[in-house]
């Protein structure tokens, strides 16, 4: 046996070893990156226009049909004198 041939353990796996830590660094960089493009702190005044927003139309969805209706009279009646005034 030469000394070349010689079996090193020291000499493998270095290519895999960078590919993951760069595989890692990657990954790393690209959570930074959305996190900072899409964290909104909890006191943040437009956090609580976006989701208060968001949360009341839900709410207004999945409100039970009792609750539609007497919210849809006041609406309803109020329309036809807002038109009736603007024809004066």
């Amino acid at each position: 046996m030469s000394a070349t041939s010689q079996y090193d353990p020291n000499k493998l796996g270095w290519g895999a070893a960078l590919a993951t830590c760069v595989f890692t660094a990657a990954l790393g960089f690209t959570a930074y990156t959305i996190h900072k493009n899409t964290y909104r702190h909890p006191r943040d005044p437009m956090n609580v226009q976006v989701y208060h927003e968001r949360d009341a139309a839900k709410h207004s969805e999945a409100a039970p049909a009792e609750h539609k209706a007497e919210g849809a009279a006041p609406a309803a009646e109020a329309a036809p004198a807002a038109a009736g005034e603007a024809k004066h």
